[in-house]
């Protein structure tokens, strides 16, 4: 008996023994993976988490071919989930939500049915009839009776009228015999586009001008999130530190990496999959740096642009309209990185405001439901900060006839870090969390939004603020001049009037962020606060 009870201790010990090995072999593998030449090995431990079909397997990317024509999707951005031929010339056609099909949901995909872009060929000239049948009810608001899409014919794209009704959108179109068609919400501006865009920039810039490219990160796929480095060229006063965990994942632990001893401006983009005007307002703000006149020469000479062009890759390869590859919302998982540090892109913002003296941080979104352009800001209790905070934004509004600004959009958090806590994980839908009981969220004075700008105002809970990057880049890193810059989609009102945005206007939408920076600093009162605040973040 004594014998069989000491063979089962040990059988016990060696179990235990195997299991910590395990464990230890694991947090060994992660660790590795974390540094240099982790690329093969991080994926082989991310792909136990896709537990849906790859990137280029995913519901969104197809290819059929019904009676001699063809649709495909499945390529960069693409999406398009099913075509049904109804009638001779008729086609229902539906489009995938983002990370459709993944098993157990991890927030609400929902609502994601916006995005559509795909590609359509006929053997023989043929007039076709498409619906889109399953838009999402939640962006009635942004379609109208006379909502346009757009075609891509001979590579240049163009406005293409459309029906909406009962969430579905209508469209006809002539074929000629093998011309190939391409449909999309908008003009995508995808990964691959992305990564030319920069190879060409590079080679207009002026000589003055100082530009590093560098991948701060990888994706969960392992497309690169890349960091890209602006400033007046010529000598500067430069330091070293050391690579942060997670990131620079081409460089040695502990490798050291060189920054400028500047203040640094820094813009992020694309968070969202399908916010495409973003990438638009972002080549706006990079012509008016190239174009290197008076505003982009004072700020280059004072500050360093860093950029991270596209901080949700897979998503925007996925044809995604708002999460990651994993099903999460990206912009509400800042506040929980150090739990989940798979979440590259947000990581890749903080540690670059931690690591760097960041004065200005601009995060570049578009809506689908609040019109025109506009920003949101955090609030402040000192009425003198406060009015710094909101001298970007001013300064938007003064140059662009379609910004708004209203001070209900600042929103107010608790400045004291240790009482800045959410529990959980970050859902959409509150009745997620019936889905995922072990799941919560603890609601803290964090949460409570003002409804107004006075002191005595009633507070109301909004569970979108946290884990958001302006508000939760202050709360770690002291980031005070902290934005979300948004801009509707497809409509912009004024005098009452209705507009419909052009691409052009999204690109000088980011020209203006150049003007209206440069002006901020002009204005003296703006200049004395911020030169106190650095003084005490200096302390």
């Amino acid at each position: 008996m004594g014998n069989k009870q000491s063979n089962e201790k040990q059988m016990q010990e060696s179990q235990i023994s195997q299991n910590q090995s395990q464990l230890s072999s694991r947090d060994s593998q992660i660790s590795s993976s974390n540094f240099t030449n982790n690329k093969i090995q991080k994926q082989v431990l991310l792909n136990q988490e896709l537990i849906y079909p790859s990137s280029d397997d995913c519901p969104s990317k197809i290819n059929v071919t019904l009676n001699g024509i063809t649709f495909w999707s499945n390529y960069d951005s693409g999406n398009l989930s099913q075509v049904e031929q109804i009638e001779a010339t008729t086609f229902n056609l539906s489009i995938s939500e983002d990370c459709q099909g993944r098993i157990p949901p991890v927030q609400s995909n929902k609502g994601t049915r916006q995005w559509f872009n795909f590609k359509v060929v006929s053997v023989t000239d043929f007039q076709a009839n498409f619906v889109i049948v399953n838009i999402a009810t939640r962006f009635k608001k942004i379609w109208t009776n006379d909502s346009d899409i757009y075609v891509k014919i001979n590579k240049i794209w163009s406005r293409y009228p459309a029906v909406y009704q009962g969430f579905q959108v209508k469209f006809s179109f002539e074929f000629k015999a093998n011309q190939i068609v391409q449909f999309a919400y908008m003009p995508p501006w995808s990964y691959k586009k992305n990564q030319k865009f920069f190879d060409f920039y590079f080679s207009q810039l002026h000589p003055d001008i100082y530009f590093r490219r560098e991948t701060i990160a990888y994706s969960l796929e392992g497309r690169n999130i890349e960091l890209i480095t602006i400033t007046k060229n010529g000598p500067h006063e430069q330091q070293e530190y050391y690579c942060p965990e997670f990131l620079f994942p081409d460089k040695q632990q502990n490798e050291s990496l060189i920054k400028f001893k500047k203040q640094y401006i820094l813009i992020s983009c694309r968070v969202h999959a399908g916010e495409v005007p973003a990438s638009f307002i972002l080549k706006g703000i990079l012509e008016s740096l190239q174009n290197y006149n008076e505003s982009a020469k004072f700020l280059l000479e004072n500050y360093v642009f860093l950029i991270i062009p596209m901080l949700n890759p897979d998503g925007v390869y996925r044809g995604h309209y708002r999460l990651d590859s994993l099903g999460y919302d990206q912009n509400r998982v800042y506040n929980r990185i150090l739990k989940f540090p798979k979440f590259n892109g947000p990581l890749a913002v903080l540690e670059t405001c931690k690591n760097y003296n960041v004065a200005f941080y601009i995060d570049l979104h578009a809506h689908s439901v609040l019109s025109n352009s506009f920003i949101y800001t955090n609030w402040h209790p000192d009425p003198s900060i406060h009015q710094a905070i909101l001298e970007f934004p001013k300064q938007m509004k003064s140059k662009v006839a379609h910004f708004r600004i209203k001070e209900a959009m600042s929103t107010q958090i608790n400045y004291e870090k240790n009482q800045y806590e959410i529990e959980g994980i970050y859902t959409e839908k509150e009745e997620n969390i019936q889905k995922a009981p072990e799941l919560k969220i603890h609601f803290t004075k964090e949460n409570l939004v003002p409804q107004s700008m006075n002191d005595d105002c009633p507070y109301s809970i909004n569970p979108y603020l946290t884990g958001v990057a302006k508000s939760d880049v202050y709360l770690t890193t002291q980031v005070m001049f902290s934005y979300t810059l948004e801009v509707n989609y497809r409509f912009y009102t004024k005098n009452k009037q209705v507009f419909k945005y052009e691409i052009t206007d999204f690109i000088t939408l980011g020209r203006d962020v150049i003007e209206s920076l440069y002006s901020a600093h002009q204005n003296q009162d703006f200049i004395q606060i911020k030169q106190h605040l650095d003084s005490n973040i200096l302390n």
